[in-house]
């Protein structure tokens, strides 16, 4: 029986240890990253409106007629080219595999090895009475749907096969026009739906695990999602993509 206690005791002492320490670095890499394509892209979209509604912005005119040659068709097109290029190349970034890279694929991966070490209790922390409810709530929503008491690792797996599939093409066209001068690419510059809806998906998931490593603790500012970090709120589940 000792032994047994024993056992209980150290499963109960590891659902209270934070998780590693480099998941925490992945997502703060990972959040930098996103955080970077969607301002872009916000940016981006900007100044197509602008151009659509033939305004004129002083901040870049950086040199005579450089704001005829933007809003010319040519020059339209030549922005677009870069924007987009540069957008499937940092969306290629977040699934590269290699274990030297800060990208999301890397921190799921990770977690579905070891989803132990995201532990409900750990989430909870000390919190109490209707707000342990209601995180324990979306703890189970988010990440454990199967009562395990910690992360369901189908949960990161799935999230990863669901990235995978929808930067498939992005990352083909990267690999082979991008960072490689392949002799004989068979892939295209995906279409702009396609560099949108990948980063609408870096966007929730990041909003997804940014939850999860970094919870909202209770008002008296005790927070144990990982160093220099502060927990964030319960996330809507009916607000949409961000960008």
């Amino acid at each position: 029986m000792a032994s047994l206690h024993g056992g209980e005791k150290e499963e109960g002492q590891a659902a209270l240890q934070q998780p590693p320490a480099d998941w925490f670095i992945l997502l703060e890499r990972i959040t930098a990253e996103i955080t970077e394509l969607l301002e872009n892209r916000r940016m981006w979209l900007r100044m197509t409106a602008r151009s659509t509604e033939q305004e004129t912005d002083r901040h870049f005119q950086i040199a005579d007629g450089w704001d005829t040659a933007a809003a010319s068709p040519d020059g339209q097109s030549w922005l677009a080219s870069l924007y987009y290029r540069d957008a499937a190349l940092g969306i290629r970034r977040m699934v590269d595999g290699d274990r030297r890279t800060g990208s999301l694929k890397r921190l799921l991966q990770k977690m579905a090895e070891e989803p132990k070490l995201l532990a409900a209790e750990w989430f909870l922390g000390n919190s109490t009475g209707e707000r342990r409810r209601e995180l324990d709530l979306a703890f189970k929503a988010e990440a454990d749907t199967l009562d395990f008491g910690h992360l369901n690792p189908t949960v990161p797996r799935a999230d990863l096969a669901a990235l995978t599939g929808k930067t498939a093409g992005i990352k083909c066209y990267v690999d082979q026009h991008v960072t490689h001068a392949q002799l004989d690419p068979h892939s295209t510059m995906p279409p702009p739906s396609d560099v949108d809806e990948a980063l609408d998906l870096l966007a929730r998931l990041l909003d997804k695990y940014t939850f999860l490593l970094r919870p909202p603790r209770n008002r008296s500012g005790s927070d144990d999602s990982g160093p220099g970090e502060t927990g964030t709120a319960v996330p809507d589940a009916t607000a949409g993509p961000r960008g």
